[in-house]
């Protein structure tokens, strides 16, 4: 590829000097003895480190509701005005190397190019109408920076095209847009990313979005983050042929998380929606899944605000041990079902499936929010499905589906629930309601899917309390909750454990689409 447009060559000075260019020997000239004496106290230290990063990724949020999830970019201690602005124009083809760090203005075209940043010092690009099309690699390749910051410039429309393969690139280089080092994207402009070879936009350390449009079409992942993905606000519309957003390290126990502060997300993904190899939290924003295999899978899965509305082939919610191989049970959380747990603490989420609803490896806890399910119409799959107790504690619930693998609330929630199996198949478009002696309404949900089961809870329910479940606005019964459970119907339920959870899980579908697996 031919090099023309400008070359800038970096000010070797403080920012170029790097820890790893120490040398080795110069670390270690004055070695320490250290008494023996010293090994236990170091083992237990370790221990312990090891103990306490295991709790806080699997943890999610902290018991009063703060989240532990937290990268390592500081993209706010970077003093961008100490740097002289530049101007890029861009034209013609080839690669635009910048070697220095600064902030660079970038505008105008690259046919058949590249815009390649090599730099040990920090690099603020700021896009403002570019379009760049590489026919053979990434239109943006990130080689090396302290830290990379791309603001989409307020008003600008931008546009990121790569080629259907890559030709003389490493075989970790896999995205239009490809960093790897840290990397923060913002600004109120808009970015459209068309992956024609695998991914949309990829950072290999941890990746931030704070604000900005964002259209994206990919071949496989859509956003992928390897350490992190942490959205904090933004518009994203992500088509993918695999994973629409993903943070893949299952090396490391502390990696591998993806957080959801705000913003707007739709998607459309051929594997899963949102795919997080440790812990997902969602804590605000609107998310929908249109499509997907698996709408959001995570070891551990924290919702505690947003507008979350899923559509699945298989588990609309899952906590590993999805049918799929890209399911996250790798090898730092395969010990026990107790590193596996969906927990619901506030936001409205209805969920669409074809296999499980909601489906916990672990636990299940439901303490606030309003959940929906409209689950599987076969009998081999259920709304709620958990291989520990599925426990409501508070907010509302209203789960339907079929009967076969129907499960309800434990005895032990601190909620009220009732578990209704209907004597008939009701049809897509039915409505269900529960009304106590005053009449007012506690419950109500219309159907999406045929259904001969429903689990319906709510906070509003009272030890002993009489509510009355109506079906197209007929009453259909009504029943008296002296158990923090009741079971209105034929009482167990085909194939299933009634309140509580399985003791199992049900063989599925294999998916037809699991993306492409990550080395890194």
């Amino acid at each position: 590829m031919n090099e023309n447009s400008e070359n800038f060559t970096e000010n070797r000075g403080e920012d170029a000097i790097r820890a790893r260019e120490q040398s080795p020997q110069k670390m270690s000239e004055k070695p320490v003895k250290k008494s023996k004496t010293w090994l236990p106290i170091v083992i237990i230290v370790v221990i312990l480190a090891a103990v306490t990063t295991v709790a806080l990724i699997l943890g999610g949020t902290n018991s009063d509701g703060g989240s532990t999830l937290s990268n390592n970019i500081n993209d706010t201690g970077v003093n961008w005005e100490k740097y002289d602005g530049s101007e890029i124009v861009l034209s013609g083809t080839g690669k635009t190397s910048i070697t220095q760090a600064g902030v660079y203005t970038i505008s105008g075209e690259l046919t058949d190019g590249y815009l390649e940043v090599n730099t040990a010092g920090a690099v603020k690009l700021i896009l403002n109408g570019v379009k760049i099309t590489n026919n053979s690699g990434p239109a943006i390749y990130i080689a090396e920076a302290k830290l990379i910051t791309i603001e989409l410039a307020a008003g600008s429309e931008n546009s990121l095209t790569d080629g259907s393969i890559y030709q003389g690139w490493d075989e970790d280089v896999c995205a239009t847009l490809f960093s790897h080092d840290d990397m923060v994207l913002e600004g109120s402009g808009k970015l459209t990313v068309t992956a024609n070879y695998e991914d949309g936009i990829v950072g290999k350390d941890d990746l931030k979005i704070n604000s900005g449009t964002y259209v994206i079409s990919s071949k496989d992942e859509g956003i992928r983050g390897r350490d992190s993905v942490y959205i904090v606000d933004g518009t994203f519309d992500i088509t993918s042929g695999g994973d629409a957003i993903k943070s893949n390290n299952s090396d490391e126990v502390a990696k591998g998380w993806i957080k959801i502060d705000g913003g707007t997300i739709i998607a459309s993904a051929g594997d899963d929606g949102i795919h997080a190899e440790s812990s997902l939290e969602i804590n605000g924003g609107t998310i929908a899944i249109k499509k997907s295999y698996e709408g959001l899978e995570g070891a551990k899965i924290t919702i505690n605000g947003g507008d979350i509305s899923v559509t699945a082939s298989d588990d609309g919610i899952n906590a590993a041990g999805g049918n799929d191989s890209s399911s996250p049970n790798m090898r730092n959380y395969q010990a026990s079902s107790s590193n596996y747990a969906i927990i619901i603490n506030g936001g409205k989420l209805h969920v669409s499936s074809v296999g499980d609803g909601i489906d916990s490896n672990g636990a299940l806890t439901i303490n606030g929010g309003e959940v929906s399910v409209d689950g599987p119409t076969n009998s081999g799959n259920g709304a709620l499905d958990a291989e520990g107790a599925v426990t409501f504690n508070g907010g509302s619930l209203v789960a339907v589906g079929a009967s076969g693998m129907a499960v309800a609330p434990a005895t032990s929630s601190a909620g009220y629930s009732i578990s209704v199996l209907f004597d008939q198949t009701y049809s897509a478009g039915t409505v269900i309601e529960v009304k106590d002696t005053s009449g007012n309404l506690i419950l109500s949900h219309t159907s999406a899917k045929t259904f001969q089961h429903a689990v319906l809870s709510s906070d509003k329910f009272v030890e002993n309390g009489e509510y009355t479940v109506y079906v197209n606005g007929e009453e259909y019964t009504t029943t008296k909750l002296a158990e923090k459970t009741t079971q209105v119907g034929s009482g167990m339920m085909n194939g299933g454990m009634g309140p509580g959870g399985m003791n199992g899980q049900m063989p599925g579908q294999t998916n037809g689409n699991q993306g492409t697996q990550r080395r890194w």
